[in-house]
């Protein structure tokens, strides 16, 4: 009967991914077009130490190689948000579009247009650096060349390594004087986002220490690593 829905042009979602009844097993065995990422995951995803952001990160990824669309469900501060789009996700879900509304307001709501603006609070999750800069990877020996977009103290969105697998532990040279420890967290086409092994530091302006000096220039092909 889904298959015939299907041929209809409906579309099926599996519910609550992750928990409960709906389980990795319906993936193989239900034509599903869409998985919901339960809002047990999304709470608390931003908070340090938490696992939540790798569980997102892996069932983003999970998805993207089923040919699947993500949502991700109760989705409340503008972190949250930042976050579920960094793992990748392609919906959202959650009280930072709209609360439940009566049938008037909800008329009101539809005469101004159907586009939504998320409005929240923003949570601690840590704040993100924008930038540009060229930086050398290093795993199992091999090296590779990559631009860090943006970074945090706790981790960074990657360019320019194609498909590595979640998982993945590469060392870093950030600048000549900081090689870090990070782990691939997701990775779509030549994104990656990596979160590190130890918090990088602020100065007293709040600047990321590993990254207010000189850039590493792609050429560069030696990495030593010692403590953070």
């Amino acid at each position: 009967r889904l298959l015939q829905l299907q041929d209809l042009g409906v579309h099926i979602a599996l519910d609550d991914f992750g928990t409960g009844y709906s389980s990795l097993g319906y993936l193989g065995q239900l034509p599903v077009d869409k998985i919901k990422i339960d809002q047990s995951f999304v709470r608390g995803a931003t908070e340090p130490g938490s696992r939540n952001g790798a569980i997102i990160a892996s069932l983003t990824s999970l998805a993207h190689a089923l040919g699947m669309d993500t949502t991700a469900e109760g989705v409340e501060t503008l972190d949250e948000l930042d976050l579920v789009r960094m793992h990748g996700c392609s919906h959202v879900q959650g009280y930072i579009y709209e609360k439940p509304l009566s049938a008037a307001d909800a008329t009101k709501r539809l005469e101004t247009g159907l586009t939504a603006v998320a409005r929240g609070p923003r949570s601690a999750r840590a704040s993100r650096q924008t930038m540009l800069r060229k930086v050398v990877l290093e795993h199992g020996g091999q090296y590779y060349n990559g631009t860090i977009r943006n970074i945090s103290v706790t981790g960074a969105l990657v360019e320019g390594l194609w498909n590595v697998p979640v998982g993945t532990i590469f060392t870093i040279a950030l600048s000549d004087s900081h090689i870090v420890t990070a782990t691939s967290r997701w990775c779509q086409d030549d994104r990656m986002g990596v979160e590190f092994a130890k918090p990088l530091e602020r100065d007293a302006s709040g600047t990321i220490i590993a990254v207010a000096g000189g850039t590493n220039g792609p050429e560069k092909r030696s990495l030593r690593v010692g403590n953070e």
